[in-house]
């Protein structure tokens, strides 16, 4: 039996997001689009203006919001449609207008920063006072400030926002090759049967109690990465490349120092984080050993690592995912529930199963003034159920946060973005671990948090020392090959398994092609960052701290009022301090040994 995923117009409509809350049909978009384009002649007419008076910069501001407002729905409607169908051209045709639309709008709009610094600061504050409406803003313009020392000219601000749009064809063409024209061959089990292998399927493979079948799954998905590991090292090292210049452009000494200081994040932290995951590597190879003797093997290897280690692992439908989690995260209130059970369900918030063609993973999307949505490849899992609590958590940090702020602070920093999300999986698995549960139950539940555990805490630091390199290889002007990359992972990986997991270093060397994570500069990190404040933060309302909900829901709330450390603050966590980080390792290790003592009775 061969596995068949269904084409995008095979699956039913209840099942999938609902993109025409957002624009009813492609003449709306064209039309939107039309609006935002017409703005140029609006923004050319502010130029040179924005330091004669208040009223002025009020209008520049305004337009600003506008165009992000406008410019986000464009983009999250046409890389949403793209998303769920990378074979459809017409979808691929409009993400790439999208992308043209936001490069020419942000080119006609650069002139303004570079203008807003050359207003005298004391003009700026008597403009702050005399104009009320001006006060919203006060954040930006400090943060501008912040920036001064790597904003450009207007000339290169301008060139920097046109260049946005070749340089972001590494990305597009890595997602064309990755998640549409890139094909697997299909994995055996032991009775022979056949089974699809996709970007879609992979993760359900790999759970299997059949070995055979995970085996032959792993092997395939390396082998059809490697089989294009040139192309996909090319379009890697061109987006790196980009980095270090966008980087050099803004006189920054490095990628990184970039990246952390658009969220005025310290490099301290950066590095508390990876030094915290090298320390306590000795509890993952204590973790594979427990699972190695349970499953039986010898040895383990990397295919073996999301075996089901319970003899009946739960099988979980959608609907059921939506009351676990909901009865998961009720300490939040009410309210909290209550709209996201409206969007698992009647509002469509979800594009719930796998096609063909639909990108692999999960996500949450959306922009200013749109629902929230999540793409999901539910397969009916725990970690599925997990995942889904997860994205949950992205979509209503972002539904609080554009309800209480402005346009101009609804996004917040990445930093802070996965906090969210790992806040719901740890306050909904803390739930679940408290209450009387069945032997196999408990240990599916355990084994989905080392899942996520090992995605945050181990997978990405990993990928997070990767990028740091390739980055550094770069600008040296080292080679950045495909071969070298894979070396260089694969040593990573060496360290990171330990004795207990067998390492085929070519096909575990190319793991760092299944992540369009690393197009986005130095994110991966922060869900090491992200895991270990959500846990601290989780903790909390689980022992039911006066105002740790309260503290909570105002950090939400924030967006981008406020920096990212700032903003954590708010909810009572310290990220320049080392204990988040612990206290994330001590939850590791305790369901470590619970596991081991379930695995035992």
């Amino acid at each position: 039996m061969t596995t068949v995923l269904p084409r995008r117009n095979e699956v039913s409509v209840e099942h999938t997001w609902d993109l025409a809350s957002i624009f009813a049909d492609q003449a709306a978009w064209d039309a939107e689009a039309a609006r935002m384009l017409d703005l140029v002649t609006t923004i050319d007419g502010l130029r040179g203006r924005l330091g004669e008076s208040a009223d002025q910069l009020l209008a520049w501001l305004r337009l600003a919001d506008d165009l992000k407002v406008g410019l986000g729905k464009l983009y999250a409607y046409a890389q949403m449609s793209f998303d769920v169908d990378t074979t459809n051209q017409q979808n691929a045709g409009l993400r790439e207008r999208a992308i043209g639309i936001y490069s020419r709008i942000a080119a006609a709009a650069a002139f303004a920063e570079p203008e807003l610094l050359d207003v005298p600061a004391e003009q700026l504050e008597t403009f702050l006072k005399t104009k009320p409406e001006l006060a919203i803003y006060r954040h930006y313009l400090d943060n501008l400030q912040r920036r001064r020392a790597h904003v450009r000219s207007g000339e290169v601000e301008q060139l920097l926002a046109s260049a946005a749009d070749p340089l972001s064809g590494f990305y597009s063409a890595y997602l064309m090759l990755a998640e549409g024209d890139l094909q697997f061959a299909a994995a055996t089990d032991h009775a022979g049967d056949k089974h699809g292998v996709s970007r879609g399927t992979i993760d359900t493979l790999l759970q299997s109690p059949d070995r055979s079948l995970r085996k032959h799954a792993w092997q395939s998905y390396a082998d059809g990465l490697l089989s294009v590991q040139n192309t996909i090292g090319a379009l890697y090292a061109g987006s790196v490349k980009s980095d270090v210049f966008q980087a050099r452009a803004r006189g920054y000494d490095s990628a990184i120092a970039a990246s952390l200081h658009s969220s005025n994040v310290p490099r301290a932290v950066y590095d508390n984080v990876i030094d915290a995951c090298n320390r306590h590597l000795p509890i993952w190879h204590r973790y594979w050993d427990v699972r190695r003797q349970a499953l039986g093997l010898e040895q383990m290897e990397p295919c073996d690592i999301f075996a089901p280690l319970s003899a009946h692992p739960p099988h979980i439908s959608y609907a059921q995912a939506v009351e676990m989690i909901c009865d998961g995260v009720a300490a939040l209130g009410e309210d909290y529930v209550a709209a996201a059970r409206t969007g698992f369900t009647s509002e469509r918030w979800v594009d719930i199963y796998p096609n063909h063609g639909k990108t692999s993973g999960a996500y949450s999307g959306g922009a200013y003034g749109t629902r929230p949505f999540i793409l999901m490849n539910y397969d009916n899992s725990l970690i599925s159920v997990s995942t889904l609590a997860h994205e949950l958590g992205h979509s209503m940090h972002t539904y609080l946060s554009t309800r209480h702020q402005p346009p101009v602070y609804s996004d917040y920093s990445l930093f802070v973005a996965e906090v969210a999300s790992n806040f719901n999986q740890a306050l909904w698995r803390g739930r679940m671990l408290a209450g009387n549960l069945e032997r196999d139950f408990g240990i599916a539940l355990i084994e989905e948090a080392m899942s996520n555990f090992h995605r945050y805490l181990f997978l990405m630091p990993i990928l997070s020392q990767f990028e740091l390199q390739v980055h550094r290889w770069a600008e040296e002007g080292q080679p950045v090959t495909a071969a070298h990359m894979g070396e260089l992972l694969a040593e990573l990986f060496t360290r990171g398994y330990g004795p207990a997991v067998a390492i085929d270093r070519p096909r575990v060397g190319i793991t760092w092609a299944e992540f369009p994570h690393l197009y986005a500069n130095f994110y991966v990190y922060q869900y090491a960052s992200g895991i270990a404040a959500a846990n601290a933060l989780a903790d909390r309302v689980l022992h039911d701290e006066p105002g740790a909900v309260e503290r909570y829901r105002k950090f939400l709330s924030a967006g981008g009022s406020v920096y990212p450390l700032e903003a954590l603050q708010i909810a009572g966590i310290d990220m320049t301090s080392p204990e988040a980080l612990e206290r994330a390792f001590g939850v590791l290790s305790g369901l470590v040994d619970r596991l081991e003592q379930l695995l035992q009775s």
